[in-house]
């Protein structure tokens, strides 16, 4: 990014699938733990908390879809 070489597109992809990555990591181990992935014993609910924040705070993944889908498509959804 600051090298300036990569494009609004590639940027929307990777903050999608870093979020997306992270929330299916967050609920597997919180269904690996059990009913112990919903107690304070383990921070799994906080990092899913974390996780559901980040598609807020980073763009939502509609709002991403809309940028790749003009990418791949030409076509401008909004």
């Amino acid at each position: 990014m600051d090298s300036g070489t990569f494009s609004h597109e590639q940027i929307s992809l990777a903050k999608r699938n870093n979020v997306r990555m992270a929330q299916e990591v967050a609920r597997s181990a919180r269904e690996i733990l059990g009913g112990m992935g919903i107690s304070s014993d383990y921070p799994i609910m906080r990092h899913l908390i974390n996780t559901e924040t980040l598609v807020t705070y980073q763009g939502t993944n509609e709002i991403h879809e809309l940028i790749l889908g003009k990418a791949l498509t030409g076509f401008d959804a909004f």
